[in-house]
């Protein structure tokens, strides 16, 4: 199979997802399609967030909530390797702990885009539980399943290409999660595969699982980090991505299915809090408790175009 080709779709048959694992493995992603529910939710997401994020900008920032890290948020604040480099994308961001709070209903009716990524991510956290159990089978058989719903978060990056000198919209980086189920409608994602950025030609028809850092201490590095980046196209129509990020929640134990001399005394848990905190975001325990003080505001935001 190729590197790059688009596994058969599991259809919740976890065994499938257990044949899958070797190749995790030993290309460091998979590659999961969209089955036709799933597919149309994508769809209503992307279709929503085009209309969205052409709105002006105040009208925009009616749909943010920064204690929750809930919502819009500007091109600027979120990065990938040093404040000085931003991200150059606007994002709008669902976390399902934030259900919670009522008060986020009233954007029921005007910002079709949140109810849509809320159907998104009830859909592709059934293929992540699915998944992690096959992981867990694989890697530790009768281990307890790894708790993450409440600690995951759905987000549309929408980038505008054409109005950008860089020659990468997002640097090189991990994201610090579990995994991140990734899909988008434009060229511009790059894979690092055998120590080369290749392109991840990656569509709305399918899915992208890349691993990150807290996979590997999970697998005892077996599994390793997926970097990746964002090449700047300079297409004229706008970019949009969909990403499910997934964390631990953090009121679990969450000990390693493999401990070896890479993870041995290792907190996966605490690795987890601090992990938003490289990217600009709070600590995951101030975010999911609703305290975010860490202003989300872009150090850079006058020059982020150049």
């Amino acid at each position: 199979m190729s590197p790059l080709s688009v596994d058969r779709a599991p259809s919740r048959d976890r065994s499938a997802y257990l044949a899958m694992i070797p190749q995790l493995e030993q290309q460091g992603f998979l590659r999961l399609p969209a089955n036709p529910v799933l597919r149309q939710a994508v769809d209503c997401a992307f279709a929503q967030a085009s209309g969205f994020f052409a709105r002006p900008a105040e009208e925009k920032l009616r749909y943010s909530h920064p204690e929750w890290v809930e919502g819009y948020r500007e091109l600027g604040p979120e990065y990938s390797q040093v404040p000085e480099r931003p991200d150059l994308t606007e994002s709008f961001s669902a976390w399902n702990h934030n259900r919670v709070h009522p008060e986020l209903d009233a954007w029921r009716d005007g910002c079709l885009l949140h109810g849509a990524l809320r159907d998104a991510a009830d859909l592709l956290a059934d293929v992540v539980r699915d998944l992690f159990a096959a992981m867990r089978d694989y890697f530790a058989p009768g281990a307890p399943d790894l708790r993450f719903f409440g600690a995951t978060y759905t987000q549309l990056n929408h980038y505008e290409p054409a109005r950008h000198r860089r020659k990468l919209l997002q640097d090189p980086h991990e994201d610090g999660h579990l995994v991140t189920l990734v899909t988008s409608n434009a060229p511009g994602l790059e894979l690092q595969v055998g120590g080369a950025f290749v392109p991840a030609n990656v569509s709305p028809d399918h899915f992208v699982v890349m691993p990150g850092s807290l996979l590997s201490l999970m697998t005892g590095y077996r599994v390793k980090p997926g970097y990746h980046q964002v090449r700047n196209s300079r297409r004229t129509d706008p970019r949009l991505s969909m990403m499910f990020f997934v964390n631990p929640e953090i009121d679990q134990q969450l000990a390693p299915w493999i401990e070896n001399d890479s993870n041995k005394g290792i907190d996966i848990i605490a690795r987890a809090n601090a992990a938003p905190k490289q990217f600009g975001y709070p600590s995951l325990k101030d975010i999911l408790s609703g305290h975010a003080d860490t202003p989300l505001e872009s150090p850079y935001l006058a020059n982020a175009a150049q």
